[in-house]
């Protein structure tokens, strides 16, 4: 197989890394831009993991490539993930599987009209992120893959291989949810205190769960499970990270970058009113947030 993984951040270039490992039997190429790229393509990409270090060299590693793909893991942000799609659009053909595993519950469906690929949901719980150009740092040891059900017989073997942690879920929209509770309300929160993630549940709990309140109920109204159980796991996951642990949001909010405030934040508050929910919490954060 040619497996290309699109976008070398926090998840992409932890993925990519211990994907190497398949280099004997598939071609491994990375898809990157601007001085990350030059950087990987000159030293390779270096991963820090909490505290280990390690070198990988994909079989390349390029901007664009008009190869035929197989496989496509889409790890850009969600904002850039129609121009990558279009970047690479003779490399995709209708034997193409296309990952996205940007934050949001509706990345493959955003996608599916500019391509003849097929497109799957997925989501991902790490903590990591870009820390210079050519290295990435993972912060913990927490890494899972939730993929649909469907495609199990195709990929299990390859994650096996890598030594990648994957679960493949015959729920995958209530996987997404349970993602995007978790995420949505971290993220505004980091963002709008400016604070770690381990410090947002040690200084502000109260209304951590009270946000995480908001989001469940809006999943219900969209037809999800999430309720008290999913609400407690959330803040359980929130006490295990480190006081600094900082959110890619609240990175790109900070760095003046593109980011994804609209996917996650307004999401919530455009789902609510259609749904005639109160989300006085999440309003709140974006109001300041978006300026």
């Amino acid at each position: 197989m040619r497996i290309a993984i699109v976008g070398l951040g926090g998840v992409g270039a932890y993925i990519g890394a211990k994907f190497c490992a398949l280099k004997e039997e598939h071609e491994i190429l990375f898809i990157a831009r601007g001085e990350h790229l030059r950087q990987i393509q000159k030293h390779g990409l270096k991963l820090i993991d909490i505290n280990e270090e390690q070198v990988y060299h994909p079989t390349a590693a390029l901007k664009k490539t008009d190869l035929p793909l197989d496989l496509i893991f889409l790890c850009t942000k969600s904002y850039h993930a129609k121009a990558a799609i279009a970047e690479l659009s003779h490399a995709i053909s209708e034997k193409t599987l296309i990952i996205p595993v940007a934050n949001g519950v509706n990345n493959a469906e955003r996608l599916r009209s500019l391509t003849p690929a097929r497109l799957i949901d997925a989501c991902v719980y790490i903590v990591s992120h870009k820390l210079r150009e050519g290295v990435v740092k993972k912060e913990t040891s927490t890494f899972a893959l939730i993929l649909d059900e469907s495609v199990k017989t195709v990929l299990e073997p390859l994650f096996e291989k890598a030594h990648l942690r994957v679960k493949f879920s015959p729920e995958i929209k209530n996987e997404l949810w349970k993602k995007f509770l978790f995420i949505a309300a971290m993220g505004a929160m980091t963002s709008y205190y400016q604070e770690g993630m381990g410090s947002i549940y040690r200084d502000h709990k109260d209304e951590l769960e009270a946000l995480l309140q908001e989001i469940a109920r809006l999943g219900q109204a969209e037809e999800v499970a999430l309720g008290a159980h999913e609400v407690n796991k959330a803040l359980q996951t929130a006490a295990t990270l480190p006081l600094d642990a900082p959110t890619s949001l609240w990175l790109d909010l900070q760095n003046g970058a593109q980011n994804e405030l609209d996917m996650l934040c307004h999401y919530v508050i455009e789902r609510a009113q259609h749904h005639l929910l109160p989300v006085p919490i999440m309003q709140k954060i974006y109001d300041r947030l978006k300026n």
